[in-house]
Order: structure tokens, then C-alpha cells, then sequence
């Protein structure tokens, strides 16, 4: 009977891919913030935000949510290529006010998530994290660039706008310096981490514990009997210390 989250899961899927297995997880420990806390910082980011989207949030606020993330990506392209207009002949001034209302509004958005995130900044995926900077800093930096050309030749209006440019590349620098790349298998960072699972799995009480135990056992069997992983990885599985399928069949890297 597949009555747990995670065999429900399991269930659902037509295909089995590698980073399913953190997704088994993070329903299987979702009565268990405290486990889900630590496997965190091990996962990618991407699977803890699925989680969340379907742990019931409102539709408007994940609407919202998801405007405000694109504002945050689309804003330092779209400040860019209203300066090349310039760059490349399309027009006579160089509008540096406007860029820089659009790069102010990309290094708000970046900015929030910097500070929200940047705490702890270790259970934050840091290619994900990467990728933001990679949006910011480079466009914000050719747009300095040409900001200070035009300037410099008269054809440019608006140099306050060069201030909300600077901030920018400031944020998506930040975001190589705040989120480093994850700890491999063999790091210290790493152990400690299984070990602080390992603890917080110990913690629970023996009939939550149990409970998840027998969940991700069925979750398993449905994916064996169902064809979506061989007896060999279903074997491995079921030996693969609790909390730790993510880990042990879709490793991070560093």
C-alpha cells in the first residue's frame, strides 16, 4: 500500500531520474524539519523549493513570487541593451537614467535574496547562486563601461544612473563571494554534515522514525516492482543509511 508521501511519490512517477531520489526524500522527512533542515544543505536547492511549492502556498503568492524572480533575471539584460543602442549606432544618447532604473530594480530584487539567503549561505546551492551573479555582474559591468564612454564623449543623459549600475555589479559580485561551491564527498564539511544527519535522524522518536523508515521501504519496492530502477539499485537502497539515497545516486559536486 502506497500510503506514505514518499511511496505516494514514488508512485506518481512514469520515469526515475537521479535527483528523484531527493525528492523521495524531502517528502519522506517532511514531518522532520530538523532532518529536512540538515539534508538542505547537501540537496540541490531546486528540490526543497518544489517542496515548498506544493506544501500549500497560495497561488497569488507563488505568482508573485515567480514575477518577481524574473524582474530579478530579465533587468540587468534588458538595462544592457537599452546603453548598446548606443554602442552599436541605434541612438545618438546613451540613456543612462533609464538603465539605471532598470539595474535598480535588478539589484533590489538580487539584493533581497542576498540578504534572505546569504546568512547561511552554505545550504544555499551555489551554481544556482553562481548563475544569479553570472546575470548581474557582467551586464552591470559592460553597462559601467559604456556608461563612462558615453560620458566621456557628451552622449549621455542621466549620469545618476550610473550609481544604480555600480550597485548591481556590487550584488552579483557578492554572490560569488557569499556562496561557495558545495564540500565534496571526501571533505571535512562534508562528514560533519552526514554526521549531523545521521544525529538528527537518531533524534526523532522511534515511531516517527519507523514511520519514514517504512515509507521510504515502500517507496522503494513500488520503484522496483514498477520497473523504474533495477533489483541491483533497489538493493543499494534499501542498504543506504537513512536520509542519504540523494546523496548516494545523485552526488553533488563541487
Amino acid at each position: 500500500m502506497t500510503s506514505g508521501p514518499a511511496a505516494r511519490f514514488a508512485a506518481t512517477r512514469r520515469t526515475w531520474e537521479p535527483i528523484d531520489w531527493w525528492r523521495l526524500e524531502a517528502r519522506a522527512w517532511q514531518e522532520a524539519p530538523e532532518v529536512r533542515r540538515v539534508m538542505a544543505f547537501l540537496a540541490p536547492t531546486s528540490v526543497f523549493r518544489e517542496s515548498a511549492a506544493h506544501s500549500g502556498r497560495r497561488p497569488v503568492m507563488t505568482i508573485l513570487l515567480l514575477i518577481w524572480n524574473l524582474v530579478g533575471m530579465a533587468a540587468p539584460v534588458v538595462g544592457a541593451a537599452l546603453l548598446l543602442g548606443w554602442v552599436f549606432g541605434r541612438a545618438d544618447i546613451a540613456a543612462v537614467g533609464a538603465a539605471g532604473v532598470v539595474f535598480a530594480a535588478g539589484a533590489v530584487v538580487a539584493g533581497t535574496g542576498l540578504l534572505t539567503s546569504g546568512s547561511d549561505g552554505g545550504r544555499v546551492d551555489a551554481g544556482s547562486a553562481h548563475a544569479v551573479g553570472w546575470i548581474h555582474a557582467p551586464a552591470a559591468a559592460v553597462a559601467l563601461v559604456v556608461s563612462i564612454l558615453a560620458a566621456t564623449q557628451d552622449q549621455a543623459e542621466g549620469m545618476w544612473g550610473i550609481a544604480p549600475i555600480a550597485a548591481d555589479l556590487i550584488v552579483g559580485a557578492l554572490y560569488f563571494v557569499v556562496f561557495r561551491r558545495k564540500p565534496t564527498d571526501g571533505s571535512a564539511r562534508w562528514k560533519g554534515t552526514v554526521d549531523r544527519l545521521a544525529a538528527a535522524i537518531a533524534a526523532l522518536d522511534d515511531d516517527t522514525r519507523a514511520r519514514i523508515l517504512a515509507d521510504v521501504g515502500d517507496a522503494i519496492d513500488e520503484l522496483e516492482t514498477a520497473g523504474r530502477i533495477t533489483e541491483s539499485i533497489a538493493t543499494d537502497a534499501r542498504q543506504t543509511p537513512p536520509g542519504m539515497l540523494g546523496a548516494r545516486f545523485a552526488p553533488r559536486r563541487a
